[in-house]
């Protein structure tokens, strides 16, 4: 009969870190998520960036898109945040939620212009 072995989880090699995901993969992540969006309202531009890791969709500068960026919130996770900023002399208020969607970093935006009843706070 054998005499029991400590076992010592530090003495094992670290696993490597996972490569990064090719542009062609990550092309069929974004159709993936956009399966997985059914209902919801699509951006009007994706920007895929593989050295990122990440999915960019930017959304239609009209005040409903605050409404769908806090759907897709609710159906992927995350929290929609948003402040206002000024780009050049134009008060917007942006809007976003950041998710993660299988390991790429998922970035859901829009810029909506203020109307001079809105309150920018």
């Amino acid at each position: 009969m054998g005499i029991l072995q400590p076992f010592d989880p530090a003495g094992i090699p670290a696993v490597p870190d996972l490569p990064p995901i090719s542009i062609g993969a990550l092309s069929v992540g974004l159709t993936d998520l956009f399966n997985r969006a059914n209902g919801l309202v699509l951006p009007r531009h994706a920007i895929i960036t593989e050295p990122a890791q990440e999915f960019a969709l930017q959304f239609a500068p009209v005040a409903d898109s605050a409404k769908v960026i806090r759907s897709w919130a609710k159906r992927f996770g995350g929290v929609a945040e948003s402040h206002v900023c000024t780009s050049p002399g134009t008060a917007q208020r942006h809007v976003r939620v950041t998710f993660d969607f299988y390991g790429v970093t998922v970035q859901a935006y829009a810029f909506i212009p203020l109307t001079g009843q809105e309150n920018p706070s």
